[in-house]
């Protein structure tokens, strides 16, 4: 298991969160969803062992975070990608923003130079970007330098805030490209995400929140299909025909397990 809470309760300076149990397996992508103030920020960064007040248990592969040491450990493989980029940017061009990191862990100039290069590629971002401004660029580009700031690290963890805000199509599908081939190579992703259709479309696993609380959690489909999003609606209209719909999650899957149902039919 990557992540297990039990018990956990959890705030700045007074408690948010109450009796908060999670399990959340390797190599997952799990989001957690709900409506604007139910608490998805404060479970994120409580993940991230990132708040003051952290009480009951919170484990890592196993280990417990309340170690000094086990927290290191985590942090150094843990990406954590805030809902408002600009927070994290401190230096005055995205190239020093991309190195901060390496060069703190005084990593080679070689290695840094190979790192930077290979994740401008990855997210498709050009060299002439890096003299510039973290400020002065676009909100879009702003979400992909500060993926970039993460990735250059190779995380094994993604804590992810609603990543894709203000992203246009194309770079969205850049994105969750990018997130896709993460997940691939054994990476475990944690996102925030108000979009059911992400959601359904690339969700392992879901927690859905409501007044500081876990309500409901498991597959998607499953958890949302109370909502009015008209794909889960049309999959309950389709089950009522015996097409099974469990594991499907976009409406490409949806048309070619109809079509591979009325062939076993007719």
């Amino acid at each position: 298991m990557e992540i297990s809470l039990k018990k956990v309760n959890s705030g700045y300076d007074e408690i948010i969160l109450e009796n908060v149990n999670m399990e959340i397996e390797e190599c997952s992508w799990t989001f957690i969803i709900g409506k604007t103030g139910s608490g998805k920020s404060t479970l994120l960064q409580t993940i991230g062992f990132l708040l003051n007040n952290i009480q009951g248990e919170i484990l890592w592969k196993g280990i417990n975070l309340s170690n000094s040491q086990n927290l290191k450990k985590f942090r150094e493989a843990t990406g954590y990608m805030f809902q408002y980029t600009e927070k994290q940017f401190f230096n005055n061009t995205i190239k020093e923003e991309i190195e901060y990191i390496l060069i703190k862990k005084k990593v080679s100039r070689e290695e840094i130079d190979r790192n930077v290069n290979e994740v401008l590629k990855l997210l498709k971002l050009s060299n002439e970007i890096l003299n510039k401004s973290p400020y002065e660029i676009s909100g879009g580009q702003k979400r992909l330098v500060a993926l970039a700031s993460i990735l250059v690290t190779s995380p094994k963890l993604l804590l992810l805030d609603e990543p894709t805000a203000g992203l246009d199509l194309e770079n969205k599908k850049l994105f969750f490209d990018v997130l896709k081939q993460l997940k691939n190579k054994g990476v475990t992703i944690i996102q925030i995400s108000h979009l059911f259709e992400d959601v359904l479309e690339y969700g392992d696993k879901v927690f859905l929140l409501e007044n500081k609380k876990i309500i409901n959690e498991g597959v998607p489909l499953k958890v949302l299909e109370k909502s009015d999003l008209e794909f889960i609606e049309f999959c309950k209209i389709i089950n009522k025909f015996g097409i099974e719909t469990e594991n499907i999650k976009n409406i490409d899957e949806l048309l070619e397990r109809i079509g591979i149902d009325a062939k076993e039919r007719f």
